[in-house]
């Protein structure tokens, strides 16, 4: 994962920073990423329900066999699930989640697990684990275009 390279645009990000899509602020964007590795952790035990576990194994085959994980292929605007909807970001502190978005990309650099079991693509290796963290975060961050 090119830890270094997400911090670095991470704080890049300010109040200020406007998206080239999206509906997204910057606030709600790192909210949003923050909350998508929470949940891809299942550090919440999100229960997974028929939908979530159908839509995750298509989109894990989008996500190798399709867009082959070169995320600038990724659809923009696409919709997601409620867990980590930035719309429900409100009243949250932009530098707070940023440092919280850099500590939780820190462990999942980190992380030696053989596997992890999460509610949206079912058990997956470390290394599936850190791209699609990182293939989220560059695709926010290109995004508000500080990557």
């Amino acid at each position: 994962m090119e830890i270094d390279k997400l911090i670095g645009a991470i704080k890049k990000l300010n109040s200020e920073t406007k998206p080239k899509w999206g509906k997204m602020n910057a606030t709600q964007m790192v909210w949003h990423c923050k909350r998508f590795i929470i949940f891809y952790q299942n550090e919440k035990n999100y229960p997974p329900n028929l939908m979530t576990k159908t839509l995750g194994y298509m989109h894990m085959f989008f996500l190798k066999y399709i867009i082959k994980w070169n995320y600038d292929k990724y659809p923009k605007n696409a919709p997601t699930l409620k867990f980590f909807d930035p719309a429900k970001a409100k009243d949250v502190d932009l530098e707070y989640e940023k440092k919280e978005l850099v500590k939780r990309l820190k462990m999942v650099n980190k992380c030696n697990q053989k596997f992890i079991v999460n509610p949206m693509h079912g058990k997956v290796t470390r290394e599936t684990f850190k791209e699609v963290v990182r293939g989220h975060t560059c695709f926010h961050l290109k995004q508000f275009g500080v990557l």
